[in-house]
């Protein structure tokens, strides 16, 4: 006969293989009706807890195993890891929908709400000058022309009638590539003869550039910086002729009232040689840091083209001959927009470019 106690076991026994099948269709059906009506990836992590933690609904029931009749151990216990499996794919399932519709909000643009202004780009204050002299340049039938910014020795010195030992090459502090005859261009003048060498003339032609010079940076002057080179070859050219396009020229950036006058000056590849001021703009000629307290600001040197520079453009002096200028570029800015100091053109920050 069987005990009292044993008869109690066995019926228990039976009582939970009975039971825990249908226990975990019970869960696995809850756990879907849950999972899917969670809409935060916080409460799906927290039904994940409820149903696959080490203390969740499914570790309790693993934790009966052992009072199950060991026949009907490995068929509740395979029950089991379908249940497991059926809900882990359902969660990751969920997880997916939650995350790709958090995308799609966060992607999501009401296209009644109030406008971002984007930020609008300004031309920079040279480029708007140089736009403004080359206008009035073409204006006189100049052309336009670019060149290169690493120059052979010859070009930037030699063919401007400036031979090697020539003493003008001391006032030009010249940055050379290391073992070689290159240089970062001191000047544009070196064009002159480069296109002359190609065009025949008559020309007019403006060249606007960058150059370089191994100078100390203060307000009115800088290590690299922009001029505007310009020449014309023609038959009976005279000086008058280029003092009347020197002043039709600044008048027409500075305004008619410009004060301007001229002074001879020394350039080996121009003979005579004259070197052009206006009053500063910037202290009205009573004398600032700009115009090194003089009141007048060097604006454009100029000349006669020297004849043996027409020889090197291979162009005869006895039939031709012209006049040519600079304009330094970032100084007519400078004047132009009263910055008082050069250094401002480089200076990166909005606030200054916002302004023009």
């Amino acid at each position: 006969m069987i005990s009292h106690h044993m008869s109690v076991v066995f019926l228990y026994t039976i009582h939970m293989s009975s039971t825990l099948p249908s226990l975990l269709d019970q869960i696995e059906k809850n756990a879907f009706a849950a999972i899917k009506s969670t809409e935060t990836l916080a409460a799906l992590d927290e039904k994940r807890i409820e149903y696959l933690g080490t203390h969740g609904k499914l570790a309790k029931i693993s934790g009966q195993l052992p009072a199950i009749a060991k026949e009907e151990r490995p068929q509740v216990g395979k029950r089991l890891n379908q249940v497991k499996q059926a809900i882990e794919a359902i969660l990751d399932k969920a997880k997916t929908r939650l995350v790709e519709q958090k995308t799609a909000k966060s992607a999501w643009i009401d296209v009644t709400a109030p406008g971002k202004r984007p930020t609008i780009g300004h031309l920079h204050p040279q480029t708007i000058v140089l736009g403004e002299i080359i206008s009035i340049f073409t204006s006189l039938g100049y052309q336009v022309a670019d060149g290169v910014e690493i120059e052979s020795d010859y070009y930037n010195f030699e063919a401007l009638n400036i031979p090697k030992d020539h003493p003008a090459r001391d006032t030009q502090q010249t940055f050379y590539l290391s073992g070689t005859d290159l240089i970062l261009r001191t000047q544009l003048s070196g064009m002159q003869v480069r296109i002359m060498e190609r065009i025949k003339p008559p020309m007019r032609v403006i060249i606007p550039g960058k150059v370089y010079r191994y100078e100390q940076v203060d307000a009115s002057h800088g290590f690299e910086f922009w001029q505007l080179e310009g020449m014309l070859i023609d038959k009976g050219v005279r000086i008058t002729d280029l003092f009347g396009t020197i002043d039709y020229v600044l008048r027409k950036l500075f305004g008619d009232e410009t004060t301007i006058r001229f002074a001879t000056t020394n350039f080996p590849f121009v003979e005579p040689g004259v070197d052009t001021y206006i009053r500063c703009t910037i202290c009205k000629g009573k004398g600032c840091s700009f115009c090194k307290q003089t009141g007048w600001s060097e604006i454009m040197p100029a000349g006669m083209v020297h004849p043996k520079v027409l020889e090197y453009g291979h162009v005869d002096s006895k039939i031709w001959n012209g006049f040519a200028f600079c304009i330094g570029l970032s100084r007519v800015v400078v004047l132009k927009h009263q910055l008082e100091d050069l250094r401002v053109l480089t200076d990166p920050d909005m606030r200054i470019l916002e302004q023009f």
